[in-house]
């Protein structure tokens, strides 16, 4: 190749990576702070996702690490990867690294307009930590967020107090913790925090349609307000952020996949702890497209929400029964009326 069209064709790439990623300093408590922000063309109200990094770990290598950028590129939202000082994260309660942050979204939103209802944070390591500490301290200002090879940290008071319960998505291989136990201890906290159900619904391996997956996915709800949680975790997996497909899944697709879903203004119009369960036997159940009722009335109304709360279906049930084909796999929430009763019932379509 001519060395002259060469170097024109390295000079527009350079130059397009200083376009859409660029290295920012701010001066935080008397300290100079930086922090990489890629914003991709094309930008309208986007949202913003913090991916923080890991313990003697820097911007740049998280950056390079997650490759989220090119999923940012092509779902048209911001991404940041902020600077510890010394590569570490203070999580005390005295902590500038937090007014850092927030310094952050008012920085980025003042050039680029973004949605302050869909600002998120995800991490490895110390930077999970992080999005532990972001949503406990902030639940009113991060919609959902997403840790990884990160345990549950409360920073210096030991509690966290939520404002508004906020989705979560977990990743950890079972080599990278004591015993499985202690993560899901962990799980258990913040499904506690966010009044979800106790029992999961198992996809092992995840995705179904990988055989060779190491990954088993524990999906937890609705929680309250529509809310969910997700722990993935990697059978024999080491402190990572897994990427490889063969046997496991691509996380920066996975997190963005789950953090996309939700936003500060996406309470469910339904409040499920509200509704209580009449006391007779009434179940539902799902086979082949078709749902299945137990315990009503024999001609009833039924209405089907999803997990956000969105209205899926109004159905007149006949014969206990009806058809709820070419829906996709996941929880709904069936509300059953008649005879002046009504009961609240938790549906998994696989």
């Amino acid at each position: 190749m001519n060395r002259k069209i060469l170097f024109v064709i390295i000079f527009l790439v350079s130059l397009s990576t200083i376009v859409f990623a660029q290295t920012k300093n701010m001066r935080i408590a008397g300290v100079t702070r930086s922090y990489i922000v890629h914003a991709p063309s094309g930008l309208n109200n986007p949202p913003l996702v913090f991916n923080i990094h890991g313990y003697n770990m820097d911007a740049a290598s998280e950056q390079s690490y997650t490759k989220m950028d090119q999923i940012a590129d092509r779902e048209k939202f911001i991404v940041v990867y902020p600077d510890a000082i010394s590569k570490s994260w203070d999580l005390s309660d005295t902590s500038h690294d937090f007014t850092f942050l927030l310094a952050i979204i008012d920085t980025v939103d003042a050039k680029y307009h973004i949605d302050k209802a869909r600002i998120y944070s995800c991490g490895f390591s110390q930077g999970g930590f992080m999005s532990f500490q972001l949503a406990c301290r902030y639940s009113d200002i991060f919609a959902a967020i997403a840790p990884t090879s990160g345990l549950i940290s409360m920073g210096g008071t030991g509690t966290c107090s939520l404002k508004r319960p906020v989705s979560m998505r977990l990743t950890f291989g079972t080599d990278d913790v004591a015993t499985s136990a202690q993560f899901m201890q962990n799980v258990a906290t913040w499904l506690d925090l966010c009044n979800c159900p106790k029992t999961s619904v198992v996809t092992r391996p995840y995705p179904s349609s990988n055989s060779n997956s190491l990954v088993t996915r524990l999906y937890y709800g609705p929680c309250d307000q529509g809310t969910e949680v997700i722990a993935d975790s990697v059978r024999t997996g080491q402190h990572e952020w897994p990427m490889n497909t063969s046997d496991r899944i691509n996380n920066s697709e996975e997190t963005w996949a789950f953090l996309k879903k939700f936003t500060l203004k996406s309470a469910t119009d339904i409040q499920l702890k509200t509704f209580p369960v009449a006391q007779n036997s009434i179940s539902v159940s799902y086979s082949c497209g078709i749902v299945r009722l137990q315990g009503t009335e024999e001609n009833c109304r039924v209405r089907v929400f999803d997990t956000r709360g969105r209205c899926v279906s109004i159905v007149a049930v006949t014969q206990r029964q009806f058809d709820f084909k070419n829906e996709p796999s996941g929880v709904y929430v069936v509300k059953v009326s008649g005879n002046e009763k009504f009961s609240e019932l938790r549906m998994v379509v696989p």
